[in-house]
């Protein structure tokens, strides 16, 4: 049987380590070709048999032809040729994950592919929920939903740290999450916006210092917080159109669920006006900041800005008001 995995990084790497480790347990002789392998080397090992039983064969063409471009072209596609040649009976796993549609079709009129793309939007949080289920997590609270929010789509991160937060053997909730992870931009970045968008100069002040104190450079709390009002802006946006719910804003903005439902509650309490404003204001700090000087200072001047801002003029009561 020839079986070939394809798609996001992780998720293929992922069934294909695990194709390999099952066969092993199945008491197959694995020999595994990857770095240097090319046509002639996958040639060899298809022609010759196990030593003491049944035998595997693994190709992994992310390795052999690390970095791709042009000039990995022509000896893939010549290895493609020599696993097409694969005899009916034997036993070989493929992983590629960049398989274009092309190399999709081709592998399907030989072997069983299984195409695993990354999951974005709703898939994604549903991955989550089930990667969860599956290692066993206890929790509470949207803890899927905060994990996509301080990894994104960075399925290894995910993983990980749900191995490292399964170890704790603890009942998690979405706080505990945040501070085991311990990414105070992304954990506080909505904490800054919100003290912002209630005109509360000085707690998004002390945000702000927290996070500077925590070791947080200023150039990646303002591109924090600069993400997430891009965010809240084509929240406001969507939301003057009539509005898509959160998994249809999510996907519209390329985003995911938690962040989006976090900014469109932010989004109802501003309209256009007090929206140009923030942006405006951020952008000009964001400029001086790039242009030399104490960026902490940028940084902590910017947000007493945004804040005393909004604070002397009302925000939006919410749409339809």
């Amino acid at each position: 049987m020839v079986r070939i995995y394809s798609g996001d990084l992780f998720l293929a790497g992922r069934a294909f380590r695990g194709a390999v480790a099952g066969a092993i347990a199945e008491g197959h002789d694995v020999r595994r070709l990857g770095e240097g392998a090319d046509a002639g080397a996958i040639r060899d090992a298809l022609s010759q048999g196990g030593l003491f039983g049944p035998s595997t064969v693994a190709v992994d063409l992310d390795e052999a032809f690390l970095g791709g471009g042009a000039a990995a072209t022509a000896p893939r596609n010549a290895a493609i040729d020599v696993l097409a040649t694969a005899a009916p009976g034997a036993s070989l796993i493929v992983l590629d994950s960049a398989a274009t549609p092309a190399r999709q079709k081709r592998y399907r009129g030989f072997g069983e592919l299984e195409h695993l793309p990354t999951p974005r939007y709703g898939q994604l949080l549903r991955w989550v929920q089930a990667e969860a289920r599956d290692q066993g997590l206890e929790t509470s609270g949207d803890v899927a939903g905060t994990l996509v929010d301080l990894f994104g789509e960075d399925l290894a991160a995910i993983a990980s740290e749900m191995t490292k937060l399964r170890a704790l053997g603890t009942r998690l909730d979405p706080e505990r999450v945040r501070a085991i992870a311990n990414r105070p931009a992304s954990r506080s970045a909505f904490d800054l916006v919100d003290a912002i968008v209630a005109g509360d100069a000085g707690s998004a002040l002390r945000v702000a210092r927290g996070l500077l104190d925590a070791g947080e450079a200023p150039v990646r709390v303002m591109a924090a917080l600069g993400w997430q009002l891009d965010l809240i802006a084509g929240c406001v946006a969507l939301e003057e159109a009539g509005g898509l719910g959160v998994d249809g804003t999510a996907k519209a903005l390329k985003s995911s669920p938690y962040p989006t439902r976090k900014a469109l509650a932010v989004a109802a309490r501003l309209d256009e006006r007090a929206l140009r404003a923030l942006v405006a204001t951020f952008v000009a700090a964001d400029e001086r900041m790039k242009g030399g000087g104490d960026p902490a200072w940028h940084l902590e001047a910017c947000v007493l800005s945004l804040a005393n801002a909004l604070g002397r003029a009302p925000v939006s009561a919410g749409r339809g008001a």
